[in-house]
């Protein structure tokens, strides 16, 4: 290719920038940043490069090179990063020396799985590593249409720009910086064979880590007093579910962005940013660009501004998943272990004195030990059963241990529970809300709930109830309970006899699991049971139960006629 003239124009001061170059006839680097920033730096005819008749320099070319398949020109190339950029031009260099031994591994591995999509992004894209900073990265990757198979990135963050990240799925298995940067950095003089080792050793990272079972991260830290009880644990997500919710979401709407997705689901973005890309390879979703600045995705990133339309494979993709599946929509359903983590201190027992309980039964007229009684029921978190003629105080009791088992919990909005299936807990009628909400929008900080039931209670009532139009469990009493009181008020009154309930309750009281019948699924679940039981009568004990069963109950009250 010829190489065009200079064109006229004054000569920049100085010499030719590549190293140990005296030259001083050339051009200068014609590239301009977004911001409308210029390089202007001046490179001989030996070193300066050029890419459709225009001068750039060796790092700037990269950088042209990199983004021009994502334009018709290099002129129409929007998103230039910054002049002193240099994160893009090495994760492009990098990527490229390995394309076509990852893109033949990929290859080779899948060929024969006819379920199994490949995917290779052509260039290297702009993403983002944590929340706020800037990455250039290019992958690799095998999926099926509920997830990746396997996912290889090459990444440089703009934070370190000289240190070249390996990713398997979102691991970071490897980072180094290259040896010529290391070189140019101690002074030493380049050695041209450098790249092609940093290649090699990248590959074999490669090699070493992609079949190997992705680590479990860190277990959270399970909050260790009371202070910490209304904070929840970071999100956990069921990619599979969180696909078949964002494929309804698109499905009522001709476009929605990024940023609506997250918002939809309560989840931050970066954890949406790669179901989203699996839809996009998938053929489910179509990316449609950047959408207007007019939006509640104004002064976002670029790849929460980024807009996406359902194609007509991806319609027919969660036609089949609501058929088949859930209809949910709402904020991100919980893991169970995150239910879990986020209520086990609610079930630890507690270190009352007498003096706050005292304080919280105030104007209940109490016989001698009744008081010390409730404290230690409340101090093991045990269950209370309280006797005694009518209008004694029972009901009035029990309905004032909510008070004494401590600090504000977090209740989620909903649970996955397994098998694609999920079910509501939060209860407008039952959880009241506290101040300052968590940032974590799947989850509800309340005051300790207080589940009182009567004569009306029915045995399947401890069931989780199918509702077939969002196909959705709702969430029985127990569950809604857990963290704060469960009340059966007027035990012996109601249809199904006391020893009934005993037998349902026994095993979660004992075990603090409670195994759950899924009426649609046929499936049975393991769900915590962390509510304080308390059982109020009119009658005689010895009426309702034998002693076996009175003995499984932890703390037995009287409350004896007014003196």
């Amino acid at each position: 290719v010829a190489i065009p003239q200079r064109t006229d124009g004054p000569k920049p001061p100085g010499v030719c920038t590549f190293v140990d170059c005296a030259e001083r006839r050339g051009w200068a680097c014609a590239y301009k940043d977004l911001t409308g920033r210029e390089c202007k730096s001046w490179w001989c005819r030996r070193h300066i490069q050029f890419i459709e008749r225009t001068p750039f320099c060796p790092r700037h070319a990269s950088v042209i090179r990199a983004l021009a398949p994502t334009a018709n020109t290099i002129f129409e190339i929007k998103n230039r990063p910054a002049v002193d950029d240099r994160a893009l031009p090495l994760a492009a260099l990098v990527a490229e020396d390995v394309d076509k031994d990852v893109t033949e591994l990929v290859r080779r591995r899948y060929q024969n799985r006819k379920d199994v999509n490949l995917a290779r992004d052509r260039t290297v894209r702009q993403t983002w590593s944590g929340r706020n900073e800037v990455a250039w990265e290019r992958s690799w990757s095998a999926l099926k249409s509920q997830g990746y198979l396997v996912r290889i990135a090459v990444r440089v963050t703009t934070a370190e720009p000289d240190m070249v990240q390996l990713l398997i799925g979102n691991t970071v298995v490897f980072k180094e910086v290259p040896n010529w940067i290391s070189r140019r950095r101690e002074g030493e003089p380049p050695d041209h064979a450098d790249r092609a080792r940093f290649g090699k050793k990248l590959f074999a990272a490669i090699l070493e880590h992609v079949d190997e079972p992705q680590a479990m991260p860190p277990p959270t830290k399970t909050p260790s007093t009371n202070h910490d009880l209304g904070t929840p644990p970071p999100p956990e997500i069921n990619r599979a579910l969180i696909e078949g919710m964002i494929l309804r979401l698109a499905s009522i709407t001709t476009r929605v962005t990024g940023y609506e997705v997250a918002e939809q689901l309560a989840l931050p973005f970066v954890a949406i940013e790669p179901v989203l890309q699996t839809l996009t390879a998938a053929n489910f979703l179509d990316a449609l660009g950047l959408a207007s600045e007019q939006g509640p995705w104004l002064g976002r990133p670029l790849p929460e501004r980024m807009a996406y339309a359902l194609t007509k494979q991806g319609r027919v993709r969660s036609e089949e998943i609501s058929r088949a599946g859930t209809r949910y929509s709402g904020p991100a359903p919980v893991s169970l272990h995150e239910y879990r983590l986020a209520l086990a201190d609610a079930a630890k027992p507690g270190t009352l004195d007498i003096t706050k309980v005292t304080s919280a039964l105030a104007g209940i007229e109490l016989a001698p030990g009744v008081t010390e009684a409730v404290r230690a029921a409340v101090n093991s978190r045990s269950s209370i059963f309280i006797y005694g003629a009518p209008g004694n105080g029972k009901t009035t009791l029990a309905r004032r241990i909510p008070r004494l088992l401590g600090n504000p919990i977090v209740v989620p909005m909903a649970l996955d529970v397994g098998g694609g299936e999920v079910m509501t807990v939060f209860d407008g009628a039952i959880h009241r809300l506290e101040a300052n909400q968590p940032a974590d929008r799947r989850w509800r900080r309340v005051a300790r709930p207080l589940v009182q039931v009567g004569g009306e209670f029915q045995i399947e009532m401890f069931d989780a109830t199918w509702e077939e139009g969002s196909r959705t469990y709702g969430a029985p009493l127990q569950v809604k309970a857990n963290g704060g009181v469960l009340l059966i008020d007027d035990l012996g009154r109601q249809r199904v006899s006391p020893k009934q309930i005993l037998d349902r309750l026994l095993v979660p009281l004992e075990q603090e699991i409670d195994y759950m019948n899924l009426s649609a699924s046929g499936r049975k679940v393991e769900v915590p049971f962390w509510a304080q039981l308390a059982l109020s009568t009119n009658l005689k004990p010895a009426e309702l139960l034998d002693e076996a069963y009175l003995r499984r109950l932890a703390y037995k009250v009287l409350m004896p006629d007014p003196t």
